[in-house]
C-alpha cells in the first residue's frame, strides 16, 4: 500500500486521541445554536441515524471498536462490514453533520461534514496500514471486495456472529452507552439553547 508515512503517523495520532479531539466542535456547536427550526429536528434525527449505524457496527465488531489502541483479533466482515469497511466512521460523520445541522443549519453542516470526512479519512489511512501489516492477504482480499466508504461491494458471504442476539445487544448497548448519553445531553442542550436564543 502506498500511503505516505506522515499521513499514517498523523492518522495514528488522531486515532489515539479520537475520543476528545471533536469536543471543541461539539462545544462550539452548542454555543452558536440558532433558534428552533426544522433544522433542529432534522439534525437530531441525523444524530439518531448515525447512532443506529454505530450500534449495528458495534453489534458485529464488539467492544474492541471503542479501544483507544489499535486492536485486531480477527477481521470483521459481517453486517455493515459487508457494505463498507468503515461503518462506525460513517455513523460518526452522520452524527457530526446532524449536530451541525441542529445547531447552525445547512452551511455549518457542510463545513463540519467536510472537516470530519477529512479527519476520519486520515484515521482510516492509519487503520488500513495497520490491518494490512497485521492480516496481510486476508485484509487485502477484503479491501478489494468492500469499499472504504460506500459503493458497490462484492459479497463476502460471511457467517453471522455466533453470539445470541440478546448477548450482542447487551454488549453493544454497554459499549455505546457513553456515546448515547452524549448525544442525548447535546441534543437537550441544543434544544434549550435554541429556545433561549429564539
Amino acid at each position: 500500500m502506498s500511503v505516505q508515512p506522515r499521513t499514517v503517523d498523523l492518522g495514528q495520532w488522531l486515532f489515539h486521541n479520537r475520543s476528545w479531539l471533536p469536543a471543541p466542535i461539539v462545544i462550539w456547536a452548542v454555543v452558536i445554536t440558532q433558534p428552533l427550526s426544522i433544522f433542529t429536528g432534522a439534525g437530531i434525527g441525523l444524530m439518531l441515524l448515525g447512532q443506529c449505524i454505530r450500534l449495528w457496527g458495534i453489534s458485529h465488531m464488539g467492544p474492541d471498536a471503542r479501544s483507544s489502541t489499535a486492536v485486531v483479533r480477527k477481521l470483521i466482515y459481517t453486517g455493515p462490514y459487508e457494505l463498507s469497511r468503515n461503518p462506525l466512521y460513517i455513523g460518526n460523520i452522520i452524527i457530526f453533520i446532524g449536530l451541525a445541522t441542529a445547531s447552525g443549519g445547512p452551511l455549518f453542516a457542510v463545513q463540519v461534514g467536510a472537516l470530519f470526512v477529512a479527519y476520519f479519512n486520515l484515521i482510516v489511512r492509519f487503520e488500513e496500514d495497520f490491518l494490512e501489516r497485521r492480516l496481510g492477504e486476508i485484509y487485502r482480499s477484503y479491501r478489494n471486495r468492500v469499499p472504504r466508504w460506500l459503493g458497490e461491494s462484492a459479497p463476502v458471504h460471511a457467517a453471522t456472529p455466533k453470539r445470541a442476539i440478546e448477548d450482542r445487544a447487551q454488549i453493544t448497548l454497554r459499549a455505546e452507552r457513553t456515546t448515547m448519553v452524549l448525544i442525548a445531553v447535546v441534543s437537550v442542550l441544543i434544544v434549550i439553547r435554541a429556545v433561549i436564543v429564539g
